[in-house]
């Protein structure tokens, strides 16, 4: 009886969280926009529900954390930073796309242990303004209960911390 108890709840919470597919076309490992193609000069934005994060839109408040700043002379150390921190937070770089001196993208995933959820984190690199762009966002659901934008805050705080010790040496 217990076991029955503890399905159906589980069954609620699935029911609850939405599992809509998310918006975004698949093609291979690299996620698309609606011309099939990888958008290099900006990130997708998030889509009404909660369960996604990005830096690029600062007008959209309920999706938004500031982007990552970095200085010319450090921008060749971000692509093996990036991935790095990804790997040791437990993601998986799926595709790379650009070049650190025009534009640079990044696309990795996120599984949950319990459900197997799959979140997509991309990064890109804006040279012009020196910045470093997130979002990070589920594929599937309504809610993420946070796991998301404390993804990028962590990352966020592994990226500054490991810049700053690599440049003080």
């Amino acid at each position: 009886m217990k076991i029955v108890t503890i399905i159906f709840i589980l069954l609620q919470c699935l029911i609850f969280i939405g599992c809509s597919v998310a918006e975004q076309k698949v093609q291979g490992n690299k996620i698309l926009n609606s011309t099939n193609k990888i958008d290099l000069a900006q990130l997708k934005p998030c889509p009404s529900s909660p369960n996604c994060i990005n830096t690029e839109y600062p007008d959209d408040k309920d999706h938004y954390l500031v982007a990552l700043s970095f200085s010319e002379q450090k921008m060749d150390t971000i692509n093996e930073l990036s991935k790095d921190i990804i790997l040791n937070m437990g993601g998986k770089v799926i595709d790379e796309s650009g070049n650190l001196k025009t534009n640079y993208y990044l696309h990795a995933t996120f599984t949950s242990t319990i459900f197997s959820f799959v979140d997509d984190f991309e990064i890109r690199l804006n040279n012009e303004t020196e910045l470093l762009h997130i979002r990070s966002s589920s594929r599937v659901g309504y809610s993420d209960f946070g796991v998301n934008k404390r993804r990028v805050k962590e990352f966020s705080k592994q990226f500054e911390i490991k810049l700053n010790s690599r440049f003080k040496q």
